[in-house]
Formats: structure tokens, C-alpha cells, sequence
């Protein structure tokens, strides 16, 4: 069970932080020029945080979900 909760922590923060640093990237400096490199560099900081908090926070989610579809 941890092993999975890992893994689903390790692509939830990636394809996340993937997504969402791309677009604020393109949202605060557009797309042209040094955009791959901008973007890489903001991913590579969200990354750091986003997959650490996906793996521990996961499974609070998870339960939070279930509650608000139980109701």
C-alpha cells in the first residue's frame, strides 16, 4: 500500500506541477524566447514542493473526497 501511495504521489506531483508551472510561467511571461528554460526552472521549484505534499497529503484528500461524496 505505501508503495502505491508513493507512486501516486510521484505522478500527481509531476504531471501537477508539470501543468501548473507551465501555465503560470506563460501567464507572467509569455511564451517566446527562453520559455522551455523558464518553465524547466519553475517546475524543477514546484516539483521539489508539489510531490513530498502529494504523497503526504494524499491520503487526507482521499479521505475528504469520500466524505463530500458520501454526503
Amino acid at each position: 500500500m505505501m508503495r502505491v501511495r508513493v507512486i501516486t504521489g510521484l505522478l500527481m506531483g509531476t504531471m501537477m506541477s508539470s501543468v501548473m508551472s507551465a501555465f503560470i510561467t506563460a501567464l507572467n511571461t509569455g511564451i517566446g524566447g527562453a520559455f522551455v528554460q523558464r518553465w524547466l526552472g519553475a517546475w524543477f521549484a514546484a516539483w521539489v514542493v508539489a510531490v513530498p505534499l502529494a504523497i503526504l497529503l494524499g491520503p487526507l484528500a482521499r479521505k475528504w473526497a469520500e466524505q463530500l461524496a458520501a454526503r
